[in-house]
């Protein structure tokens, strides 16, 4: 029995973060656990920027108890055939923990 889409981008999102996807349980907010990172993945065919931001923040709380970043991998569901990419979503925080980023320690051109 082939898996099921939700499952297959869970996969997917695993193996873009260099982890393993986690079994259901209780703990609905990680989906995915690698070395460094961890993620809900999200097949929807809506979903607000409101909803999105939620899911971020929730996530990037989860990686910081965890000590990794958090992120969402979300992803369109356009209908059969059409594909779409993963898209990576985090908070400016995670982003600023992922590259490194320090107040004051950039030049602004």
């Amino acid at each position: 029995m082939p898996d099921s889409a939700w499952k297959q981008h869970e996969r997917a999102v695993a193996d873009l973060i260099g982890g393993k996807r986690l079994p259901a349980s209780s703990d609905e907010t990680v989906d995915c656990e690698g070395p460094r990172f961890v993620a809900q993945a999200k097949l929807v065919q809506r979903l607000s920027l409101d909803e999105l931001t939620v899911l971020a923040q929730k996530i990037a709380d989860e990686g910081d108890t965890r000590g990794k970043l958090g992120v969402v991998g979300v992803k369109v569901r356009r209908g059969a055939g059409v594909k779409s990419p993963i898209l990576v979503v985090m908070t400016d925080e995670t982003f600023r923990g992922l590259i490194g980023y320090t107040q004051g320690q950039h030049e602004t051109p």
